[in-house]
């Protein structure tokens, strides 16, 4: 049974920004890196590490725990910096010929 990556809305936005989502083979939204399964743990995982932070009476994670955590989450960074490495690779060799240097629709002021 293929069980989706659920985020809520805040979640999903701050992780397309940061270049962070991605869909696999199947079309399933998953974290840049790493498996849906993986992904769906990764999430739960920060999750609860959140809310333990917040409520220090909320249960340790267990050392196993943690550790896959890590694992996941330096698996995952790296993939997403990629992607970010990549994004950067394209803008600079292809810049737009008419880059001004100033955001778009803002004209230049006559003095």
């Amino acid at each position: 049974m293929d069980v989706p990556l659920e985020l809520t809305p805040g979640e999903e936005e701050a992780l397309t920004r940061d270049r962070a989502l991605t869909t696999d083979s199947k079309g399933r939204l998953t974290l840049v890196g790493l498996t849906v399964e993986e992904s769906i743990w990764y999430v739960e995982h920060k999750r609860q590490w959140l809310a333990e932070r917040i409520d220090d009476t909320l249960r340790r994670k267990s050392r196993e725990g943690r550790k896959r955590y890590l694992e996941l989450y330096e698996r995952h960074e790296f993939a997403r910096l990629q992607v970010i490495g990549a994004e950067h690779e394209v803008r600079t060799e292809n810049p737009t010929k008419n880059f001004t240097g100033r955001p778009a629709g803002r004209a230049r002021t006559q003095r």
